[in-house]
């Protein structure tokens, strides 16, 4: 079978900032990867979707139909059917090409296991892990990161100022669009899969909280809840007492998603807990700093997967390591006697826009 109808779906995708998974010389698209479009997509449907753009470009039906000479009732059926099943996105008649952060994850923005599911698991980790398309996931290749940290305001020591945007409730309640829905977390979603999650008596699957058009367009195909920002605020907390880091994109404006991640799982965090990419992740302001009060019980310790706390010898306190730090505050939520709090630690500097970051990420992967 000729894989030209996938090259030519893979060249679009690599129009997405984070680009496409290709090989270390950078000369080829990664096996896995066109292997993974081919699980995606049938060939009579490649077809008709290699015609489709990366966004912003959308086209309709016709267009597609215009383009590739193919019967328009053809190929109304393929894209709504496509668009149905979270393979590629439509809006009302017109449809685009799957941005990459859905496109790896169609498989398990939902909890059943369904036939494609562990083969689609086993490319992803041929191409995001053995092949370190992480790398590009996660960050730029000169470091600007996709993703930042946001803790939430009850971990914050109450004489620290709050700058806008930086903790999770005024984001969620000033900075994100109303439309919200909890969408199941992917990253866990396929490690339980696989039957490989390390966090599974640790922590439920849980949910994404996705924003804006990803929102609406997975609550259209059923595998989203709408929420409210307020609803959003208490789901935060609940997930945040629990243990799962808080995580949305490196802008203070037009984000799409809050991620609640784990250190085992999540395919950004584990660039710093597992991986060999320390600038996975924009950490937030704010460090964690201990009272008086601190009998060194070590209980914080054993909360942060990151590694970034430990009890001095001599105090019989717990310090911190900031530079492995992301300023969560999850770790001040095991302190006993509630002496454990964030405190301003000035380090990093969100963009303003979501396409200022990723026009950012695009060039600096290009250059």
């Amino acid at each position: 079978m000729s894989d030209s109808r996938y090259i030519n779906i893979a060249q679009k995708i690599d129009n997405d900032p984070k680009t496409a998974p290709k090989t270390k010389d950078k000369t080829a698209f990664q096996k896995s990867f066109i292997e993974y479009l081919k699980l995606l997509y049938s060939p009579e449907e490649a077809d008709i979707i290699q015609h489709l753009n990366f966004p912003p470009a959308l086209l309709t039906a016709q267009q597609v139909a215009e383009n590739s000479g193919i019967d328009l009732s053809k190929v109304e059926k393929v894209l709504k059917g496509a668009s149905k099943e979270n393979r590629i996105m439509g809006m009302g008649d017109f449809y685009f090409l799957p941005v990459i952060s859905n496109l790896i994850n169609i498989h398990h923005f939902y909890t059943e296991t369904k036939p494609d599911d562990l083969r689609a698991a086993e490319l992803y980790q041929d191409f995001f892990i053995k092949g370190e398309y992480y790398k590009y996931y996660e960050s730029s290749e000169k470091g600007t990161q996709a993703l930042r940290t946001i803790p939430v305001g009850k971990a914050i020591h109450e004489d620290q100022k709050t700058i806008s945007s930086e903790e999770a409730h005024e984001f969620l309640l000033n900075h994100t669009p109303e439309e919200l829905a909890l969408v199941p977390c992917p990253c866990r979603v396929r490690t339980e899969k696989m039957e490989i999650r390390e966090c599974k008596d640790k922590f439920p699957i849980a949910s994404c909280i996705m924003m804006g058009f990803s929102a609406l367009h997975f609550e259209s195909i059923g595998l989203g809840k709408r929420i409210t920002r307020h609803q959003a605020i208490e789901y935060f907390d609940e997930m945040n007492k629990l243990g799962l880091i808080g995580n949305t994109s490196n802008s203070i404006d037009n984000s799409n998603v809050i991620c609640l991640c784990c250190g085992c799982c999540c395919s950004n965090v584990r660039g710093r807990t597992k991986w060999d990419n320390p600038s996975a992740v924009s950490p937030a302001n704010y460090i964690p700093k201990a009272g008086e009060e601190c009998v060194g019980c070590g209980e914080c310790v054993d909360r942060c997967v990151l590694e970034a706390l430990s009890i001095d010898d001599e105090t019989n306190q717990v310090v911190v390591e900031p530079d492995k730090c992301l300023g969560c505050g999850v770790c001040t939520f095991a302190c006993p006697q509630e002496t454990l709090k964030l405190h301003r630690y000035e380090r990093t500097t969100p963009f303003s826009t979501y396409q200022e970051l990723y026009d950012t990420i695009g060039r600096e992967n290009r250059e």
